[in-house]
């Protein structure tokens, strides 16, 4: 057994046990637990020195208490997202509605004959995304990044599912094609497009040089499928508060290259308004930008 597969096994063997733990302790006790331990263990850890340079280079105005509390903030975020895995059905679950108020359902009907590709980044509780999309009625799918450990990738597969959406869809070539298929019949797509993807286009964050995700630009241009951003806020506890905003359209005249430069800037926009906005909540420990800049 490689050194790789005995790591992995040991990560399933601790982490499965402690989703079963919080799933007997209940959604709120169990969030509101795991929230207070990284609260305190979080800052802690050396991964933390990448989301103090991060916060550092891009909100230099900030003081070093500042920072300080936004890194405790984040962490404690992590810890209750975590937790919430164990309950990711309660969400859905009937007489549970309050805990996710949806804005902007509107503007997501409108699409019904068009379908759009949904985007937003790892906010509060990232994995509800695309739940209000499937609860609605309509169809499509979840684009998902292969976690690392083989063993947690498929239990988190079937959790989501299970709970949130049916359709999961493999980042990269693998899913491409279930992606095309459900753009050409009108469905939408939800994704997650504020991690560093080296294989996609340059643009700006924070004013900085970022590889960034060009999926929902070049398949606004390809297909015309229109792009909507979503958020999502932790607002108390396990309650959150999640909108669709106005939709991004491709111009068909545009050079395809062009527009989709222009739309994955946009979309970067709205990331950046919305870290700027909801600070603690992002996941400030990506690797986002390059070490040089």
């Amino acid at each position: 057994m490689s050194s790789k597969s005995l790591r992995y096994k040991l990560e399933a063997a601790t982490a499965l046990p402690l989703l079963g733990l919080f799933r007997l302790m209940g959604l709120h006790r169990a969030s509101a637990f795991s929230g207070s331990l990284l609260r305190f263990l979080g800052p802690k850890v050396g991964v933390t020195r990448r989301a103090r340079n991060n916060i550092e280079r891009v909100l230099p105005h900030l003081s070093a208490d500042e920072v300080d509390s936004i890194i405790a903030d984040m962490w404690e975020n992590i810890g209750r997202t975590l937790a919430e895995y164990a309950h990711l059905d309660a969400f859905s679950a009937p007489g549970n509605e309050d805990l996710i108020r949806v804005k902007g359902l509107d503007r997501l009907a409108a699409l019904k004959d068009q379908g759009a590709m949904l985007v937003s980044g790892h906010f509060a509780n990232w994995e509800l995304m695309p739940l209000a999309v499937h609860q609605n009625g309509y169809e499509g799918g979840e684009i998902y990044r292969h976690a690392n450990n083989p063993t947690v990738n498929e239990w988190i597969i079937k959790l989501r599912s299970r709970a949130i959406h049916p359709v999961q869809i493999p980042k990269g070539p693998k899913g491409a094609r279930d992606v095309i298929r459900i753009v050409r019949n009108k469905g939408f797509i939800c994704m997650l497009v504020d991690q560093k993807m080296n294989d996609g286009v340059e643009a700006t964050l924070f004013g900085r040089k970022a590889m960034t995700p060009s999926t929902p630009g070049s398949m606004a241009t390809r297909y015309g499928i229109p792009i909507m951003p979503v958020t999502i806020r932790r607002t108390d506890g396990v309650h959150f508060e999640q909108e669709f905003h106005d939709p991004i359209f491709a111009d068909p005249d545009a050079d395809p290259h062009q527009e989709t430069l222009r739309i994955t800037q946009r979309l970067n926009d709205f990331i950046e308004a919305e870290i700027r906005a909801n600070t603690a909540q992002w996941l400030w420990l990506h690797n986002r930008w390059p070490a040089e800049t």
